[in-house]
């Protein structure tokens, strides 16, 4: 079966008090519960907004965009930790998206497959 890389895309917009311990939460359990236990999960990246919102953006890179029908997955992201849904409930917007590579270039270059 061919893989199909992609990554998983959350938005989230935290008000500004909870900043802080948005980013302790995301660093210390958030993204050690999903790189490293969950198969597939590659890497995290997390950013803010220079401006406007939502204010944060956090990119996991896929081995394969199936990782999402995972159990493993799918336990996860059902029973999250006190901690994270407080910050899903604190947040004003939450989105969660997964997408599927269709292309790969560097510096304006296809990549070589």
């Amino acid at each position: 079966m061919t893989k199909r890389p992609g990554v998983m895309v959350a938005m989230f917009d935290i008000p500004d008090s909870l900043d802080e311990e948005f980013n302790t939460w995301y660093e210390e359990e958030h993204i050690p519960e999903k790189i490293g236990l969950v198969p597939g999960f590659l890497s995290a990246r997390r950013y803010k907004a220079l401006d406007g919102r939502p204010n944060y953006l956090c990119i996991y890179e896929l081995e394969d965009v199936s990782v999402v029908d995972n159990p493993d997955y799918q336990q996860n992201y059902r029973n999250g930790t006190v901690a994270t849904e407080r910050m899903k409930a604190k947040a004003k917007t939450f989105y969660r998206n997964v997408y599927v590579q269709i292309h790969e270039a560097a510096n304006g270059l296809p990549l070589p497959e």
